[in-house]
């Protein structure tokens, strides 16, 4: 009963908090449009206006949707990562370019730790846990359901990314054949997309997204600094970097390309081999914790046995 009442405390304070940042950014309007609006209503004299009234719940439902759904401007860069921060970039990231993916985060973090929390208070009444045991029950449903999110978003973007950067080496070399035999590098975006499709999805994708803009009459720069910050990998800023300085140059786009191929193999047969060695210290802790002891008391449970009947008898 404790637990819920401060739990209610909690989220009444929070809200309080919120509601008091959103009228405190509702007072920092234009200083004339105050005085105008103060002026039009002193010029009423047609009894009590609720014109003010539904003007502040305008105001303040426009906030509320601002921090929580998209805006025009944000909608139009779900698809492309610029001017996006936050959980929305994250989101971005991980593959999440819908409208309703910020609203339905959001109210997943907000409502997990309570459902949880409330669970785990459930879960300690049914099994006759009191004190301390419950609380720290109930503490550790809602420190799950406040991490868990972050943690699943990140664990997606690590994936993703891992996907593009295995398979961007690839990509490059097949965009290194199609600048080599005369196509643009537009289409050679459209050749990748249409080629990675089973391979690589997701480096399919974000072509895909690329080309888009260029056609839609988006510069090509800021097409491909769009995809360097969609994509979060370092490996796509660097091949970033490279196309738009050989634009500017002038230099040969296909030997660049190559050359910059060459180095993400590279550091690609340098990843493998870096995970081949921590292969050998991560597996030192389940052979110690785990196959060493259940080996020691296969090969010595029979010889203690043995020895426990001897001795006894002599002993006893």
């Amino acid at each position: 009963m404790i637990i819920l009442i401060a739990a209610s405390v909690f989220i009444a304070t929070a809200l309080g908090v919120m509601v008091l940042f959103w009228w405190w950014e509702a007072r920092k309007e234009s200083l004339p449009g105050r005085i105008k609006e103060v002026i039009s209503l002193a010029g009423e004299h047609s009894g009590p206006s609720f014109d003010l009234v539904r003007k502040w719940i305008d105001g303040l439902w426009a906030r509320i949707s601002g921090k929580i759904f998209f805006r025009e401007d944000e909608i139009i860069a779900i698809v492309t990562g610029k001017e996006l921060s936050g959980g929305r970039l994250l989101l971005n990231q991980a593959g999440y370019r819908t409208m309703v993916a910020y609203p339905v985060y959001w109210i997943v973090r907000v409502i997990l730790p309570v459902f949880l929390g409330a669970l785990a208070y459930g879960y300690g009444k049914a099994m006759g846990m009191q004190g301390e045991r419950s609380l720290l029950l109930i503490l550790l449903g809602i420190a799950l359901g406040v991490f868990f999110p972050g943690f699943f978003l990140r664990r997606k973007i690590h994936k993703r990314q891992e996907d593009i950067m295995d398979a961007l080496p690839d990509g490059l070399d097949l965009l290194v054949v199609c600048v080599e035999a005369g196509l643009g590098l537009n289409a050679a975006f459209v050749k990748i997309t249409e080629e990675f499709q089973i391979t690589s999805p997701i480096l399919s994708e974000e072509f895909d997204i690329v080309n888009r803009e260029m056609v839609a009459g988006k510069p090509r720069p800021e097409a491909l600094r769009a995809l360097s910050d969609r994509t979060g990998v370092e490996d796509m800023k660097s091949l970033v970097a490279m196309l738009i300085q050989t634009e500017k140059l002038g230099t040969s786009l296909a030997q660049s390309l190559r050359v910059h191929s060459d180095s993400l193999r590279t550091r690609r047969r340098q990843r493998a081999e870096e995970s081949a060695a921590k292969t050998t210290i991560k597996l030192v802790f389940p052979l110690a914790f785990m196959l060493l002891p259940v080996m020691f008391i296969v090969l010595l449970g029979p010889g203690v046995i043995q020895v426990i009947r001897v001795l006894l008898p002599v002993l006893g």
